[in-house]
């Protein structure tokens, strides 16, 4: 073999790697494999019983796939608890292997939501590993390790940014009304592409808005009708109730069980909440980057007022902190900060390098 041809096929191979790693599937595929890892590894402590998964919140979504459609389960808070109720109705039609669906749901929407982050980033020419920032933060696999909701919220979000992107904005809105159903909180996303519509005309603008809140709006009178009150009014006065929801006060002030935690949750949920906040209002007001400026400022605005109840336990603090990871994660692809983006990746792998897996689950 002759120097020339060997220097073309040294070429295509690392053109070959080049593709391998800029394809949005391989920061998918190394989620799916860590995520099936810690599930496992979870699964044979406990002599592979699923119903290991449901810790915390997660025994509510439990119970409510086990007798959806009906929503006659004792809970705490019932209308609060019942408002999330997409992935519980997903899970139900596979009977006596609900709680291995709620497992298996999680993790396809753990690796979905890698997936499209990592589209969008591609679609920016930014490195598509980045899609990883979503799928391996430490709160996303508190999700899946407790057959929460989130995972199924923001991945749904994800992928109505990037239809936006690619100015499907029906089919954006109507993923973003699904991703109300899973966690009521994701509205925020719907909002703020309902303010940053300027050039909408008033019929695009209302058939967007029908499909991102509309859904959301009628599970809410179904509950109403229920319950006798809204997810939305129960969490204002019982479940977390709006006068402890002041600004930094329930991060600060957290009496965490673990003391060293509180350190970690200042770190991982209360700076980037208010590194979202400055950064949203700069792109809004000065480099005109609406809606990426208003979901910054509205998600980091709501994590940094979480109230204490929220924040005694990190699994509580960094799972609710995905609201602020997908907004970061967002404004990162859509203004091109590669140097950033790395950083924020390198936050998201700390909590897994810098303690045992087993410290967190």
């Amino acid at each position: 073999m002759n120097h020339t041809e060997t220097l073309a096929q040294e070429r295509i191979r690392t053109s070959a790697l080049q593709r391998i790693i800029g394809s949005p599937a391989t920061p998918a595929l190394l989620v799916l494999l860590i995520a099936l890892s810690m599930a496992s590894i979870k699964l044979a402590r406990f002599h592979f019983d699923p119903i290991s998964f449901v810790l915390i919140d997660g025994s509510f979504v439990h119970l409510l796939a086990r007798s959806f459609p009906s929503l006659d389960v004792p809970m705490d808070v019932p209308a609060y608890r019942a408002q999330r109720i997409l992935l519980s109705a997903l899970a139900a039609p596979f009977g006596p292997y609900e709680a291995w669906a709620l497992i298996g749901l999680n993790v396809l929407s753990l690796v979905a939501g890698t997936y499209a982050l990592a589209r969008l980033a591609v679609r920016h020419r930014m490195p598509a590993i980045l899609g990883a920032f979503f799928g391996l933060w430490i709160g996303a696999l508190f999700v899946v390790e407790m057959d929460l909701t989130e995972v199924l919220a923001y991945g749904l979000v994800l992928w109505g940014i990037l239809c936006w992107e690619a100015d499907r904005r029906l089919l954006a809105g109507l993923l973003c009304g699904l991703a109300v159903l899973a966690k009521e909180t994701t509205v925020l996303y719907g909002i703020a592409f309902l303010l940053a519509g300027g050039s909408w005309d008033w019929r695009a603008r209302l058939r967007f808005g029908v499909l991102a809140l509309g859904p959301g709006l009628i599970w809410q009178l179904v509950l109403l009708l229920t319950f006798g009150e809204t997810g939305i009014t129960a969490a204002g006065t019982r479940g977390a109730p709006a006068e402890h929801m002041l600004p930094i006060v329930g991060l600060l002030g957290a009496t965490t069980v673990a003391d060293w935690a509180w350190g970690v949750q200042i770190m991982w949920v209360l700076v980037p909440s208010l590194a979202a906040l400055l950064w949203g209002g700069y792109l809004l007001w000065v480099e005109r980057f609406p809606p990426v400026g208003w979901a910054l400022i509205a998600n980091g605005l709501f994590v940094i007022s979480l109230p204490g109840a929220s924040t005694n336990y990190m699994a509580h603090s960094a799972r609710i902190g995905l609201a602020v990871v997908v907004a970061l994660a967002w404004a990162i692809v859509r203004t091109r900060r590669p140097l950033l983006g790395l950083a924020a990746l390198g936050l998201a792998l700390a909590p897994l390098a810098l303690f045992r897996v087993e410290t967190y689950f």
